[in-house]
This record gives structure tokens, C-alpha cells and sequence, in this order.
């Protein structure tokens, strides 16, 4: 995986917790105050990044994760050109902070995956939330074992999330089969579905690997291995949690069908807390 395809629209999605050795002397409060008060702006004020969205894992049990998601924090920004993220203007970001613990080092306290996302497609928003924006998003992720062609899985996705014709119509829990079929009723008839986005994976990074692009001492950790395919599913309200599984069981059967192989999944629901910048999101 090569920086080299760092370019074109899509977001830096940034996957987040306080680290468990030093959960004692970093709090959360203390943490998400850094991000909304210095990170997050600095970002912001860049040339290149003008809107951004920090996320909270709805199932959050701890600042450290939990077995369902061990980083339950998320940010996301959103870019005309990922390949600003290359330059000098981006990396000067700061890392340090007198208003954190310790050595005020960010990367000594949190635990921080870089996945940059490049956007390869978008369904027309449905409905409109409070400003116009989503309130809640469950991203659907996916790491086929073999690579499907790229409009194999892009066709996958356009059948699990074909936009809504009737917005008025209420979804019946009951009526859920574990098809793709049924998962595009279920999207179709939520009343609170407003529209989806989907990703490719162009690069990532880890904690160690920020910290050696930041010129700290590092270690040997292993590249990372997030999902290469991501569908955003954007609500206006809380989604039904049978959403979640219908999304997995769909995705295990495309798998099994199209002989994708030992297939990953990743499927978590997002409240959206802060919004910065000018809180726009591929409009």
C-alpha cells in the first residue's frame, strides 16, 4: 500500500481511544476537550479541510473499547483532494498539547488509525436532518480475503443501498429477511434513512506509523489491515439495531455468492457530537 494513491475526494476517517496504560491520568472529558478545542480546529484552519465530524461509538462502554469496537472514538474530514494530507501545511499539525497529561504527546495517550477513504459513490440525500446533516451513521465495512473487481463490490453496494421512493412508508421489524433484497426494503422504508456514501481504501496508517510522520520515536508495529470497502449509511434519528445484522448477513452472503473468502465485517452505529468547520459532507 503506497501513499502515492493518497489523492482524489474522499475523508480521513480517524478511528480513536485513550490508550489503556494511561487511562488513569487521561480522561475522556479531558481528551474530547482537546480534540474540540485545539486538534480538530487547527485541522480546520488548513487550506485543505474545511468541515469536520467527531463520532462516538453508540455502544461505548469505556474510553478504552470494548470487544466490539476498540476504538470507539471517530473524526472524520471530509476533502476535495486527499493528496493535501502529503504536504507540509498538513503535517506542521501540531502534536503536543499543555492542556494533556504526561508529555502531552497525543500519540503517547491515544491510540489513533488512519484510514484515508477516497468516495466512489453517493445516493441522493432523502431526507433532511437538523442543519441538513445526519445525526447518526452506521459505516458497513468490509475486507474480502480476495479482492473483488472494484465494480463488483461497487454493484454490491448500489443493491444494499438503492435510495428511497417512499419516505413516508414505517419499517416493519418483522418483515426482515436476511437477503440483500430485504436489506434494500429495510433501507428504503426506514423513515429516519436519509442516504449513503461509499469508500474505497487508498492507504492507512497506525499509531506508530504517526508517530515515525511526526519525527517521535517509534516501534515496529504491524500495517494496519482496516476494511477496503466502506458504506456510510446516514440517519436522521437512532437506526434500528436489527439494521446491524441484517447489514453483516448480507454482506456474508454476497461473500459466499460471489467468492470473495474469509470476508471481515465491520458494522457500528455512530452519533454524531461536534461538528466544525463549515459542516459539509459531499453535498
Amino acid at each position: 500500500m503506497s501513499t502515492s494513491a493518497i489523492q482524489g475526494p474522499g475523508i480521513l476517517f480517524v478511528r480513536s481511544r485513550i490508550s489503556p496504560s494511561v487511562h488513569d491520568i487521561l480522561s475522556e472529558p479531558t481528551f474530547l476537550t482537546w480534540y474540540d478545542n485545539e486538534h480538530i480546529p487547527e485541522v480546520v484552519s488548513t487550506s485543505g479541510v474545511d468541515s469536520a465530524f467527531r463520532f462516538i461509538d453508540i455502544h461505548k462502554s469505556s474510553p478504552i473499547g470494548n470487544e466490539q469496537n476498540t476504538k470507539p472514538f471517530l473524526a472524520c474530514y471530509p476533502m476535495e483532494d486527499l493528496a493535501f494530507t502529503l504536504g507540509d501545511e498538513f503535517k506542521k499539525i501540531g502534536f503536543k498539547s499543555s492542556a494533556l497529561p504526561g508529555s502531552g504527546v497525543i500519540y503517547d495517550l491515544a491510540d489513533m488509525d488512519v484510514s484515508y477513504l477516497g468516495i466512489v459513490g453517493k445516493t441522493p440525500k432523502r431526507e433532511e436532518g437538523e442543519g441538513g446533516r445526519p445525526k447518526y451513521v452506521i459505516s458497513s465495512g468490509i475486507r474480502p480475503e480476495k479482492q473483488p473487481a472494484e465494480e463488483q463490490v461497487t454493484a454490491f453496494f448500489q443493491k444494499v443501498c438503492f435510495p428511497c421512493k417512499t419516505p413516508s412508508e414505517q419499517f416493519h421489524v418483522g418483515s426482515i429477511l436476511m437477503s440483500l433484497l430485504q436489506q434494500i426494503s429495510m433501507l428504503e422504508k426506514s423513515p429516519q434513512y436519509m442516504r449513503t456514501l461509499r469508500f474505497k481504501l487508498l492507504y492507512a496508517r497506525t499509531n506508530a506509523q504517526s508517530r515515525a510522520l511526526k519525527g517521535l520515536p517509534t516501534t515496529d508495529e504491524p500495517h494496519p489491515e482496516p476494511s477496503t470497502w466502506m458504506a456510510m449509511h446516514e440517519f436522521a434519528g437512532v437506526p434500528d439495531e436489527t439494521f446491524v445484522k441484517a447489514l453483516n448477513d448480507g454482506v456474508s452472503k454476497a461473500a459466499e455468492e460471489d467468492g470473495w473468502g474469509e470476508t471481515e465485517i465491520e458494522t457500528l452505529v455512530w452519533k454524531l457530537d461536534r461538528v466544525h468547520g463549515d459542516g459539509k459532507f459531499f453535498e
